[in-house]
């Protein structure tokens, strides 16, 4: 029988304020990277400027889809079951990251196929160096099996180092658009510490790789792999298409203002990340039990619809005075365009929790692949059809649209949350954010200073948010 009342409270503290010691660890180590970010990315847009910020992303974006040939779902499987199965999810490894070496050899052939095409010789400087760096410093990347393993506390200092580390070396070298190559080299060399150091805390934990390899089980790794690497690259198509298509038709100057607008936007999101993250691998555990999932994810959506509902309709309500703040006034047009951009702030987490969380941890690969591909498929034909139509409004209603269609599709495919729109705390959330908006406009009448009116708006949401929901909150 299951304890109830006190006992069952006694039972649950020591789980709590373990899972509280991660959070605080893993979303201590999220806001260190975003204030981070909040450093090095208006740096990096001021001086690069607006082209070559926008080209800069655009290789980004091509190392992406490139990254998928690399590594076509293998790490995805095996940190799903390294944090299902642990030690016995360990014994994969070896295999994997011989496999992902094979693919990694593959993506640098490509790589250099596609750099020879490039007219600009400092895009194919910059496509060659990073592209083969982030490739081979992704073979040594741990940080999938640190998350998978819950030692949260070690990937958060190792997040922050490395983060720490590439922001010095961009403040030291970057200065112009000339020193644009300093910024791959930054990140390939923080990276790969990061990635050492994270492979001998583990070797110290007592996961050591053998030299054994089992070439018996390699089917039984590609072929669920091959569904989350489908996966993976419809994400990467409806994640970045757009930069190519802003590009092909709207030009390099265009390119940067988008860039600079989706960057921040994904900046924001990490905000929201910081509760998928720490709950992916009990979700994955507690996958056996339909009631106990349905209880975690129900708790995921409330805590998720509490942080990215208030994003989505403050970035809205003070987009006019955080642009000229944080990116400068040549990038006045991302005024409009993160307006537009606002509801990805919902969508995107959505599609995090619904695809990239709830059916990755239950093992649902086919129903994850049908997900992301539906919003591949719209999204190609959004951008291709609006972006000629609207130019960059066009290409933020693609960019929202279809995450929209990725998190529809998986919730669909999720029965047990089939009523979660009815959660109260989505009304508590909504409600208490409206009336930060109010506030924001009042206190836009009479300053305009950005960060007072961020920080009234935030804090009258906090305490709003907080008085109707501590009592659903308390009892979940």
């Amino acid at each position: 029988m299951a304890p109830t009342g006190p006992a069952r409270l006694k039972t649950l503290r020591p789980s709590l304020l373990r899972y509280g010691g991660y959070v605080f660890s893993i979303g201590g180590a999220r806001t260190a990277g975003i204030l981070i970010s909040s450093l090095t990315f208006p740096y990096l847009v001021r001086r690069l400027g607006v082209e070559m910020y926008g080209l800069w992303s655009y290789i980004v974006a091509i190392c992406g889809f490139l990254n998928v040939i690399a590594d076509p779902g293998i790490t995805t499987y095996t940190t799903q079951q390294v944090a299902a199965r642990r030690e016995g999810g360990f014994e994969l490894i070896p295999d994997a990251i011989l496999l992902r070496l094979i693919g990694s050899l593959i993506a640098m052939i490509v790589l250099l196929a596609i750099a020879s095409f490039e007219a600009r010789p400092e895009i194919r400087q910059l496509l060659r160096v990073y592209g083969i760096g982030i490739l081979a410093v992704n073979l040594v990347s741990a940080e999938h099996l640190l998350t998978a393993l819950e030692m949260f506390h070690l990937r958060s200092l190792l997040t922050v180092t490395q983060q720490a580390t590439y922001a010095l070396a961009v403040f030291m070298f970057v200065h112009s658009s000339k020193d644009v190559l300093w910024v791959p080299v930054s990140i390939l060399v923080s990276s790969a510490l990061s990635g050492v150091a994270g492979w001998v805390a583990l070797s110290r934990r007592g996961f050591k790789l053998t030299r054994t390899f089992r070439p018996d089980c390699w089917k039984g790794i590609l072929v669920p792999s091959f569904h989350y690497a489908v996966s993976t690259l419809m994400s990467s198509i409806y994640h970045r298409t757009g930069h190519f298509a802003v590009r092909w038709f709207l030009g390099d100057f265009a390119l940067g203002i988008y860039a600079a607008a989706v960057r921040f936007v994904d900046i924001l999101r990490g905000f929201v990340l910081i509760v998928l993250q720490v709950m992916m691998p009990r979700m994955a555990v507690a996958a056996e039990s339909k009631a106990g999932l349905r209880r975690m994810a129900r708790f995921a959506l409330a805590l998720v619809a509490m942080i990215s509902i208030p994003l989505a309709i403050g970035l809205a309500g003070t987009a006019q005075m955080v642009v000229p703040w944080v990116l400068g006034p040549k990038y006045l047009a991302d005024v409009t365009l993160l307006r537009w951009m606002a509801p990805y702030l919902i969508t995107a987490p959505a599609a995090s929790l619904f695809a990239g969380t709830i059916l990755y941890s239950m093992g649902r690969h086919r129903a994850y692949l049908a997900s992301t591909a539906g919003g591949a498929a719209v999204g190609v034909l959004l951008y291709l059809t609006l972006i000629p139509a609207l130019g960059l409004r066009g290409a933020a209603l693609a960019f929202v649209l279809a995450e929209l269609v990725v998190a529809a599709i998986a919730a669909l495919r999720i029965p047990e949350l089939y009523d979660s729109w009815k959660d109260p705390v989505l009304g508590v959330s909504l409600t208490s954010a409206l009336l930060m908006l109010i506030v924001i406009k009042v206190a836009n009448a009479y300053t305009s200073q950005a960060i007072v009116v961020v920080s009234l708006g935030a804090g009258i949401y906090a305490i709003s948010c907080g008085w109707f929901a501590r009592k659903l909150l308390a009892e979940r």
